[in-house]
């Protein structure tokens, strides 16, 4: 809800998107919780991913702004995938 969804994006089920902006060719996997974020093109979140719900776990991971943005990256997801995996 209150999103905003470029050309070639794709949200699987059970998603849900709220207050963000994403870019063209992005992928939301299932269960993928995102608020108040901006997707960078061509990122593909994982299945299950929260992000904007918790601000210390945001801001490990990503880029985040005094208002509360999260800024959304393929790298910044492939840098979080191999610490924790």
């Amino acid at each position: 809800s209150n999103s905003l969804l470029f050309t070639g994006c794709r949200t699987h089920s059970f998603a849900n998107l709220e207050y963000v902006v994403a870019l063209p060719d992005v992928i939301v996997n299932r269960k993928a919780e995102l608020k108040n974020c901006v997707v960078d093109r061509g990122v593909i979140i994982p299945e299950g991913l929260v992000v904007g719900q918790d601000p210390l776990e945001d801001s490990k991971w990503f880029r985040r702004t005094d208002a509360v943005v999260v800024l959304v990256t393929q790298d910044m997801l492939y840098a979080r995938a191999r610490k924790l995996g």
